[in-house]
């Protein structure tokens, strides 16, 4: 029983550890300390791979009821750069909010991980090592900036802004969720969303 205390709480630990971090955000002036409200927002996920796009739209959508998938109302991504077909069909759907989520940079960086020693300094100095001795190594680091901003339709405006960073991400799925509680904490602390 114990035992499986300890490996719940593990799990839980685990989980609860990220590799994502808000770099950056903004948040446009308003008059007023109202958080913003949308009826409806479309979630565009840009990317080169649609199989990603509709995997990080289905997973933020699932998130909030007035969450749409973009890539069910635009299965061509083409339209989305088209900007009057683009407007008309937004309109034409009701939607008053559009968040977007896209890779800014894949940055690889190589660090130095210190070596160490386990033992005493009589027997470091002295000829019998009593301790281990582990060496260091450079250990390749891979970061992913993915920036979401937040748009008014109705007043056709950007009212948020943040950048993410996840470093050696597990999985696409994982880092979805992460950038998605990343970006929600930010947005509470900037006082652009309330709980």
């Amino acid at each position: 029983m114990f035992m499986k205390r300890i490996l719940i709480f593990l799990s839980i630990l685990a989980a609860s550890c990220s590799s994502t971090k808000i770099v950056q955000s903004w948040k446009a002036p308003v008059s007023g300390n109202s958080p913003v409200q949308f009826n409806k927002v479309l979630i565009i996920a840009l990317g080169k791979d649609e199989t990603s796009r509709r995997l990080a739209e289905d997973k933020i959508a699932a998130a909030n009821k007035t969450f749409h998938a973009s890539y069910l109302i635009f299965p061509n991504k083409q339209i989305i750069g088209d900007e009057d077909r683009f407007k008309n069909i937004i309109k034409e759907n009701g939607f008053d909010g559009v968040v977007t989520l896209r890779l800014l940079s894949k940055d690889k960086e190589n660090t130095w991980v210190a070596g160490n020693y386990t033992g005493g300094y009589w027997g470091y100095r002295s000829n019998f090592y009593p301790g281990y001795y582990q060496p260091g190594y450079y250990q390749e680091n891979t970061t992913y900036s993915i920036e979401t901003t937040v748009f008014s339709m109705n007043q056709d405006k950007l009212l948020w802004s943040g950048i993410t960073a996840t470093t050696n991400p597990s999985s696409l799925k994982r880092t979805i969720d992460e950038v998605l509680k990343e970006v929600i904490r930010q947005m509470k602390k900037d006082h652009f969303i309330t709980d």
